[in-house]
């Protein structure tokens, strides 16, 4: 039931789409069940809003009118609900695929190795790349067996590598499958060429670790100044805040019969919404300083997820442990 469910809810149009884009995470199927019982658990959700939430503020009101705010509250909820699901699972999906790029492009060099190997023992290029798949390669292998499986069947060769490298948006695979794919087509020794590509694809991951070495100071920093320095700042600015404004208070008291009167007491900012305001900026900033870090350390943003899951409730629980700490110091001074 669920399975259906989630099938009609999905545009035909999409089905396609969306199946080629499951296959990059590793599944061979939509999981179709999974979409249907989520959208059910969202409508049951958003009921439960406009009936707890929404339906005890209409009070004074026609029995159309009523109808009608209910359907666009209704509507509105379920729309915002289905849009933030779908970006989680993008998020999970596109951090998924990245997980398995870089799996492949870890153990792309071994694995051409043996393919060269292979090719100097005298084995045609389709052999060769079966005889080659070790339980050792993982993602990669899987992939491979897929390419093997579908030249046995008759595929064409360079077609079925063109559709491995295109299922990956891997800069590193797509030359490696390309310079391959163009040295099969001259009919040389692709061997050699292969052993060559070895070589510059060791020698860009050693430039890629040399890289992460020469920028682990930046990543300290950011990393102290996001999860400890920040929120320590917003504790004590919170603090220093009371300060001014109870200082502002007795000036303005005692200055009120002088001859320069000074009103320090109004407008005052209420300490509810500055702690808000700190708890939001502390969040933000590490969720967006674990994306610096994910792009200098892994070269890409998406591998930002683990860092934002690590660095929030980190910096947060550091907030909150220092203003409780730094509000019970001055309150004692004070």
């Amino acid at each position: 039931m669920f399975a259906a469910l989630g099938k009609n809810i999905m545009p035909e149009k999409i089905r396609g789409k969306i199946k080629n884009y499951i296959i990059k995470t590793g599944k061979k199927e939509v999981p179709y069940g999974l979409y249907g019982l989520i959208f059910i658990i969202s409508l049951i959700f958003t009921i439960g809003i406009y009936f707890l939430v929404i339906l005890p503020t209409i009070t004074s009101a026609q029995v159309i009118m009523i109808l009608l705010i209910s359907f666009l509250v209704l509507t509105v909820t379920e729309l915002v609900l289905v849009f933030l699901i779908i970006i989680c699972f993008w998020l999970f999906y596109e951090f998924v695929i990245f997980k398995r790029t870089r799996k492949i492009e870890e153990v792309l060099p071994d694995f051409l190795e043996q393919v060269s190997v292979n090719l100097r023992a005298g084995m045609s290029f389709d052999k060769a790349l079966w005889q080659s798949i070790q339980p050792e390669f993982g993602v990669l292998k899987t992939e491979i067996q897929i390419v093997a499986k579908k030249v046995m069947a008759g595929e064409d060769t360079e077609q079925a590598l063109k559709e491995f490298s295109n299922k990956y948006s891997s800069t590193l695979l797509e030359e490696s499958i390309d310079m391959i794919i163009i040295g099969l087509r001259s009919g040389g020794n692709v061997s050699d060429l292969i052993d060559r590509i070895v070589k510059n694809v060791k020698e860009a991951s050693y430039l890629n670790k040399e890289l992460i070495a020469s920028v682990t100071s930046y990543i300290i920093f950011i990393s102290v100044v996001a999860v400890v320095v920040s929120p320590i700042l917003f504790a004590l600015s919170f603090n220093l805040m009371q300060i001014i404004q109870s200082l502002g208070e007795k000036l303005s008291t005692s200055s009120s019969t002088g001859i320069l009167s000074l009103n320090f007491g109004d407008n005052k900012l209420d300490p509810k919404d500055f702690i808000l305001f700190s708890k939001l900026s502390v969040m933000i900033i590490a969720g967006m300083s674990s994306m610096i870090i994910a792009d200098l350390r892994e070269g890409s943003i998406k591998a930002g997820m683990k860092y934002v899951f690590m660095f929030v409730p980190i910096s947060f629980f550091i907030y909150v442990i220092m203003l409780n700490v730094l509000s019970g110091i001055f309150g004692v001074l004070g």
